[in-house]
């Protein structure tokens, strides 16, 4: 599979680079936007995605379920464009969701802070304290992101296969060097794909269950594995458990479904 994931820092140039890098490899481009229309048709319920979109979200936010929903479009987005291949994913923590799929190479674009406020300074005409808070709040968040969504640290050198300062560099530049590189790139064949499928499979199991059939499951966890699904949970209403699985059927590609999905008398409270 042919999948590589950019993350950028503000004002190096990252968004620029990731285009002229997929347009120099002929390949499709993941970016905000396009996430945004691969998942509008879908069932989800709807939210503003820049309420958690590479922000660090509030203390309260952990206690809603919109981070859930947020995560879960997310994961759909990214695992369609990836199992499709030949695409270029900008940000959007896509080096955590993709992390341990064989063959994916990752990207980070950095630069110095003065280039980047002096970008910053050029591009949006700010003065220099400004842009340095922008600088500031950016990094923030985007470490905050990370680790709220996924548990990871997007400063983590080892979260990449490769980071290219652009303090000397055009993003054109960028790009040719980003496209030797990952030509250099082990190729991970028919072991990505295999990953890609599975994950695929128990996303949109997920997703059929809570969002098209809308059936309420607590701690809900779905492994599958060459068409075999496990599902696990608990539920309030004993018949939840049949449409689970019921749910899971449907999907093509699924053979065989075991649902661990158990009844839990729901607290009474007076």
């Amino acid at each position: 599979m042919s999948i590589i994931t950019v993350s950028r820092e503000t004002g190096s140039l990252g968004d620029e680079t990731a285009r002229l890098l997929a347009e120099k490899l002929s390949y499709s481009l993941l970016d905000r936007n396009r996430m945004e229309e691969t998942i509008d048709g879908e069932s989800f319920p709807d939210i503003p995605l820049e309420r958690f979109d590479e922000q660090t979200p509030s203390f309260w936010e952990n206690f809603t379920s919109g981070k859930d929903i947020y995560l879960d479009r997310l994961r759909t987005s990214i695992l369609e464009a990836a199992s499709t291949g030949n695409v270029v994913i900008l940000g959007r923590g896509s080096q955590f969701i993709l992390e341990d799929v064989p063959g994916v190479f990752r990207v980070k674009l950095i630069a110095s802070h003065k280039i980047r406020v002096s970008r910053l300074c050029d591009k949006f005409d700010y003065d220099q304290k400004t842009a340095e808070r922008y600088c500031k709040k950016s990094d923030h968040d985007r470490n905050g992101f990370s680790r709220f969504f996924f548990g990871g640290h997007w400063t983590n050198p080892a979260s990449y296969n490769i980071t290219l300062s652009t303090d000397n560099l055009e993003p054109v530049t960028a790009a040719s060097i980003l496209s030797e590189a990952y030509k250099a790139h082990p190729s991970s064949g028919k072991a990505s794909g295999m990953v890609l499928k599975n994950r695929l499979v128990s996303q949109i199991v997920r997703n059929r269950i809570l969002y098209t059939e809308r059936i309420p499951v607590d701690l809900l966890e779905v492994e599958a594995d060459n068409g075999n699904v496990t599902i696990r949970g608990t539920v309030t209403v004993r018949e939840n458990a049949q449409r689970c699985e019921k749910a899971a059927r449907e999907i093509d590609g699924v053979k065989k479904v075991d649902a661990e999905v158990y009844f839990v008398n729901p607290v009474m409270t007076y």
